[in-house]
């Protein structure tokens, strides 16, 4: 669904648009509409969520707590301001919210997690760091560097001395040498002393190349959000995948890049399903939307394809499809399709 108003792309079962909250429908059966007091404040959240996103974190702080002013025990809320201290790596704040919030829904084995995940990532902060050189005295390492520079001086003179020696025991051995060719050759003719060449020094060895790092920075997206989608590029062979969480509908949003090849609806069904079942294999009981983009002729990408896959149907595995699967598995799903783009089935 696009909103008239702002043009956002959003799912097609909101009542309130993600990103400027203006509302799109009246249908007061939607659960997203009608889900607690999420039913009178969807439009304040959906801009605190929006603030969020624009990094203005002390605006977005500001609109939630006038929301708990009014409904205190509104989990939504108390999930947002988790997330939006956790953004800021205030994780200590963020673990305050979230363990209000597993207080307030004990059922909820989404907000257990991310307590959890939450609780993992302070202990790794908190955890002592290995002593470097840089952290010594400045007397320590004046000690150091004189100590270093001694014994240099000891190296150089002991090559020195073992040089001369060298060469005095050279010119020794050649003297009786020469007086004994001078009394054989004629005079007419002179022995030259055959001259040493001097050791070649060895080329130093080349020092190994760094090994590649893995690029961890993923630009849009909170800490969470990040990690996942790093996790699930490195399950699709690097693929370039996206993810987000909506915390009002319960709902991941995972997108995945198709950089090259020949497109097809068969094709992109087994991306999807590829994408998915990685997914599903960290969070079997969560809620997913998938979307597959594409490079666009003139810059950017193109959304062609968005639909929500079940567990049940991310159970299959897409490398062991026939082509008559793929089929029917298209006549089943209820997807989009980009209907500008001809593709094949």
């Amino acid at each position: 669904m696009i909103c008239p108003k702002c043009f956002a792309e959003i799912p097609d079962t909101s009542v309130f648009c993600l990103e400027c909250g203006s509302r799109l429908k009246d249908d007061t059966l939607d659960p997203l509409y009608a889900e607690g007091s999420d039913r009178e404040v969807y439009p304040e959240l959906a801009r605190a969520n929006l603030l969020r996103i624009q990094g203005r974190y002390e605006e977005a702080i500001e609109v939630c707590r006038r929301i708990l002013g009014r409904f205190p025990s509104n989990e939504t809320v108390h999930a947002l301001l988790g997330d939006i201290y956790a953004d800021q790596g205030k994780l200590d704040d963020a673990i305050q919210w979230y363990e209000l919030l597993v207080e307030l829904a004990p059922q909820n084995m989404h907000y257990s997690a991310k307590l959890h995940h939450l609780r993992a990532l302070r202990a790794a902060q908190s955890a002592p760091a290995l002593p470097t050189p840089e952290t010594k005295p400045a007397k320590h390492r004046l000690f150091a560097y004189g100590l270093y520079g001694l014994l240099g001086l000891i190296v150089v003179g002991a090559a020195f001395v073992a040089g001369a020696r060298m060469q005095n025991l050279l010119s020794t051995e050649a003297q009786p040498a020469k007086a004994t060719q001078a009394s054989v050759v004629p005079p007419s003719k002179t022995v030259e002393t055959p001259r040493i060449p001097p050791p070649t020094p060895a080329a130093p060895e080349p020092s190994p190349a760094p090994p590649p790092t893995a690029p961890l920075e993923f630009t849009g997206m909170s800490a969470v959000e990040a990690e996942l989608a790093y996790k699930l590029s490195q399950q699709l062979n690097g693929t370039p995948v996206w993810c987000a969480y909506e915390p009002l509908a319960d709902r991941w949003y995972a997108r995945l890049r198709i950089q090259s090849g020949v497109l097809s609806k068969g094709r992109i069904l087994q991306e999807a399903l590829a994408l998915a079942r990685a997914f599903y294999a960290k969070y079997p009981n969560a809620r997913l939307t998938v979307a597959i983009v594409v490079p666009s002729p003139s810059g950017g990408d193109v959304l062609v394809f968005s639909s929500e896959i079940a567990p049940s149907l991310a159970a299959v595995d897409p490398a062991a499809l026939q082509e008559e699967q793929v089929r029917a598995l298209l006549q089943q799903l209820q997807a989009w399709w980009n209907p500008t783009l001809r593709l094949q089935g």
